[in-house]
């Protein structure tokens, strides 16, 4: 049997055809060079990933934090308004993101904007006092020794300390502040990050704490204090940065006899609402960037970085007064309101006032005014959430619309008042 040659079926000769010569190296080199740029680029990516995991993280993770303690006691199933409310001696309700607490002598309550309960929580608090960011409520039992961190469905963490708490706090960046009493020192402050790990501990030996405010950086706290020294009332704000274990960033003290009543901090303005005065200070220097002095009782304030509101009542005028002053506590603003005025707070979309069955609505001048008719209810206080503010009562919680403040009329407008007393420099 004959074997054909290839060339016969081909077609082709195979010796007409020429060897074609091969770079091996050249081809080596190549393809390690298309391997480098993917892994190069795989490499770039995993990278831009844990970038973005570690900028969100709070984000990401928070669904999952403390999902094996989810709270999921609730009394009702009801969504809507009015909420009727238990018989309670006190009532505390605070914002909470976009949700809100409400915390009794024996429940913590947590609720959605639309009226839904997302659960109640029973404490056994002797003395509950709540302390609110947006993404926690710290929940603590003054004079006693527990406290406890929640979510908006779980509780994160619990601790037990050997001393009686008489304050504590909690900032945007997680670290709750405790402070308690001790035998050896005035008082002893200890901070615990957001996963209740302990960060710092300072005692005071003759200085007793009134607030403490986190700057947001997750490293800086500011602390306001009270002492005594030759006879006089000495009102002491302190930065410290919690890896430091001695010394402090600056001081800052003012004689004056002024009862520190609230502060709030962030990484620009420390504000602080003494019984007598508002007082600002930078951040960064601790130096004064502002005061104003009032006379008066104080009844109640709010304050963000960008304005504070001070109401109170102006015995000698027989008056009660709202003032609205800027990020360096310059009077801008000056309205009288009824004796039932109860409640301040103030955004970007204005300044409101709860007097009576009235939720009044102004500019940040308090010239322009709208109002709100609430109901015929005593409510004492109100949160506001979006377009929408959630009012306290004695027997009922309510949801009411709002909206901004009035455009400034056109034409001459009379200018506020100025309060009795100025800014002192």
């Amino acid at each position: 049997m004959k074997i054909p040659d290839l060339s016969e079926v081909t077609g082709k000769n195979d010796g007409s055809r020429k060897p074609k010569n091969v770079d091996l190296g050249k081809y080596r080199k190549k393809k390690r060079s298309v391997r480098s740029i993917i892994r190069l680029i795989i490499l770039l990516a995993v990278l831009a990933a844990l970038v973005f995991v570690w900028f969100n993280a709070d984000t990401i993770f928070e669904p999952l934090r403390g999902i094996a303690s989810r709270v999921e006691t609730k009394t009702t199933t009801d969504v809507g308004f009015p909420i009727e409310l238990p018989g309670s001696s006190e009532y505390s309700i605070m914002k909470f993101g976009d949700a809100f607490s409400l915390l009794t002598d024996t429940y913590l309550y947590a609720y959605s904007t639309d009226g839904a309960q997302l659960y109640a929580l029973k404490h056994n608090y002797a003395n509950p006092m709540q302390a609110v960011s947006d993404k926690r409520v710290l929940l603590y039992d003054k004079a006693a020794y527990t406290f406890a961190a929640y979510s908006r469905s779980s509780l994160i963490y619990q601790k037990q300390l050997d001393d009686k708490i008489v304050y504590a706090s909690v900032g945007e960046d997680g670290l709750a502040a405790i402070v308690t009493e001790s035998e050896r020192y005035s008082d002893v402050l200890y901070i615990y990050d957001d996963g209740g790990n302990w960060k710092y501990t300072k005692k005071f030996a003759d200085e007793n704490v009134m607030q403490v405010c986190s700057i947001g950086n997750g490293e800086h706290i500011i602390v306001s204090t009270l002492s005594a020294k030759h006879g006089d009332m000495l009102t002491n704000f302190y930065c410290f940065s919690i890896k430091a274990t001695e010394g402090f960033e600056w001081k800052y003290s003012l004689r004056g006899n002024s009862l520190p009543c609230g502060m709030y901090a962030d990484k620009s303005v420390v504000t602080a609402v003494c019984d007598n005065a508002v007082i600002v200070l930078d951040t960064a220097t601790g130096e004064l960037a502002g005061t104003y002095d009032f006379t008066g009782e104080l009844r109640h304030f709010y304050m963000n970085g960008e304005r504070t509101i001070v109401h109170y009542n102006d015995i000698s005028a027989n008056r009660n007064v709202v003032l609205s002053l800027n990020s360096k506590a310059e009077a801008n603003g000056v309205c009288n309101v009824s004796a039932a005025a109860s409640c301040v707070f103030c955004d970007k979309s204005g300044v409101y006032v709860l007097d009576g069955a009235r939720l009044k609505v102004f500019d940040n001048e308090l010239i322009n005014e709208n109002d709100i008719q609430v109901s015929d209810d005593d409510y004492s206080s109100f949160v506001k959430i979006g377009r929408s503010a959630f009012l306290l009562g004695y027997e009922t919680l309510n949801s009411v619309a709002v909206e901004d403040a009035p455009e400034p009329q056109t034409g001459i407008v009379t200018p506020a008042p100025e309060p009795d007393s100025g800014k002192k420099g």
